[in-house]
């Protein structure tokens, strides 16, 4: 666990990316409920909720005033955004995938233009998936962008795989290639030289604090 400081910046907002790996049983869902209460997040983004499609009333904790979600099947894939109540966030537009890959919710937060997207990649190469993504995203260029998600894929396979090969898959080069087009910013490496007022939290899950000021100059992508 790498821990910034404990004390947050007045104004600001946690994020939380997390893999939840399934949310179909009311006990796996009120665990998960209670662990993102405990992180204090503001805005969650969920990757394999494994929730149908016309199930979604299941996901509604009483915390929420926002609950977007693109399902699939009990079985696989299903993204969600899911907004704390008091969170300055306006909801203007929502784009959502029906294979449950990917979800984008624009609006304004702490009157800050932005668009929310959620990621659950495909788990094989896939580079059209991507490059079709981000022809979407291209329509929302002119906000704040904050991408997270599970893209099951590296962008660095020297830094991020501890095995011996560094084979730079067709998927990893079309996404670092569409983040530096975004001028994206990767919050997963060590970034406290560069953004000390940001306060980080890495385990399993992504958790990261925004100050207003930082939201209204850049664009974070972050990864669970």
């Amino acid at each position: 666990m790498l821990r910034g400081p404990s004390k947050h910046s007045e104004g600001g907002v946690n994020l939380v990316s997390w893999n939840v790996r399934g949310m179909n049983s009311p006990l796996k869902r009120g665990k998960v409920y209670a662990h993102i209460r405990t992180l204090k997040a503001d805005i969650c983004f969920l990757q394999e909720t494994h929730i149908k499609k016309t199930a979604a009333k299941v996901l509604c904790p009483p915390w929420a005033s926002h609950v977007f979600q693109s399902n699939f099947s009990t079985k696989a894939r299903g993204v969600a955004i899911l907004i704390k109540k008091n969170t300055p966030f306006v909801h203007m537009q929502t784009i959502s995938d029906d294979r449950g890959r990917y979800l984008l919710v624009k609006g304004e937060l702490n009157s800050v233009p932005v668009t929310l997207i959620n990621i659950y990649g495909p788990n094989f190469d896939d580079p059209i998936f991507f490059q079709n993504l981000f022809n979407t995203i291209s329509n929302m260029s002119n906000t704040n962008i904050i991408l997270g998600g599970d893209f099951n894929c590296v962008l660095d396979p020297v830094l991020d795989r501890q095995h011996s090969q560094i084979n730079t898959s067709r998927s990893s080069i079309a996404l670092n290639n569409l983040i530096q087009s975004y001028n994206l910013v990767d919050i997963w490496r060590p970034i406290f030289h560069l953004y000390p007022n940001l306060d980080v939290i890495l385990t399993w899950s992504l958790h990261i604090v925004l100050s207003p000021c930082y939201l209204s100059k850049r664009k974070f992508l972050g990864k669970s």
